[in-house]
C-alpha cells in the first residue's frame, strides 16, 4: 500500500506543472487607428515577463499611404512607429494593464521636389526624395489582454516630448498635437 500511495504522490507532483500552470501568451498583432502611426499603423509586439506585476512590451509598427504625384505632398508614403512599454496588473494572470511608454515614429517627409515638366504639361511638382521625421511620444493607457490569448485591445493618449528640426522646418503644422489619441484592437497569440 505504502507503494502505490508514493507512485500516487509522485505522479501528482510530475503532473503538477502541467495541470496548474498556463501558459501565457507573448504575441500580439494589432492595428491601431490615429496612434504614434498619425492615422493608423499595423504593429507586432512581445511581451517580456520582468516580475509577476511588471511586463515589458517592445512594438514595432508600419503605415503606408500612397501618395498621388499630381500636387505635392510634404508627407511620404510610410511611417514606422517604435515604442517600448511597460504594462503593470494587480495579479500574476491579469488580463487588465496600465500601460505607459516611450515611443518614437519615423515618419517620411518629402525633402526634394521635382518640378519639371512633361511633354510640355504643367510641372507636376512631386517629390523626388524624402528624409525620415522623428517625434519622441509618451503613451499613457489602458489595454486588455487575457494571458491565453485571443482578442485584445488598447485605449491610450500620446503625447509629443520632442520633434526634430527638419520636421519642424519642412511641416508649416505640428506633425502631432500636444496630446493625441490611439485605440488598437488586434489578437494574442
Amino acid at each position: 500500500m505504502k507503494k502505490i500511495t508514493f507512485l500516487f504522490a509522485a505522479l501528482i507532483l510530475l503532473a503538477q506543472p502541467y495541470l496548474f500552470a498556463q501558459e501565457t501568451k507573448k504575441n500580439s498583432v494589432y492595428a491601431e487607428l490615429l496612434g504614434n502611426g498619425i492615422i493608423y499603423s499595423i504593429n507586432y509586439d512581445r511581451i517580456i515577463p520582468l516580475n509577476n506585476h511588471l511586463k515589458l512590451a517592445p512594438r514595432v509598427g508600419f503605415e503606408y499611404l500612397p501618395q498621388k504625384k499630381t500636387y505635392a505632398p510634404t508627407y511620404g508614403q510610410f511611417h514606422i512607429p517604435l515604442e517600448v512599454n511597460l504594462l503593470w496588473a494587480k495579479r500574476a494572470q491579469s488580463k487588465n494593464f496600465v500601460e505607459a511608454g516611450l515611443g518614437l515614429s519615423l515618419i517620411s517627409i518629402a525633402n526634394q521636389y521635382d518640378f519639371s515638366s512633361v511633354n510640355g504639361a504643367e510641372p507636376t511638382g512631386y517629390p523626388l526624395s524624402y528624409r525620415m521625421a522623428r517625434i519622441g511620444l509618451f503613451r499613457a493607457g489602458f489595454r486588455h489582454q487575457k494571458p491565453e490569448g485571443g482578442l485584445m485591445y488598447r485605449l491610450g493618449i500620446m503625447a509629443r516630448i520632442s520633434q526634430d528640426t527638419y520636421s519642424d522646418s519642412k511641416v508649416s503644422d505640428d506633425l502631432f498635437y500636444r496630446l493625441w489619441p490611439g485605440l488598437s484592437v488586434g489578437y494574442t497569440f
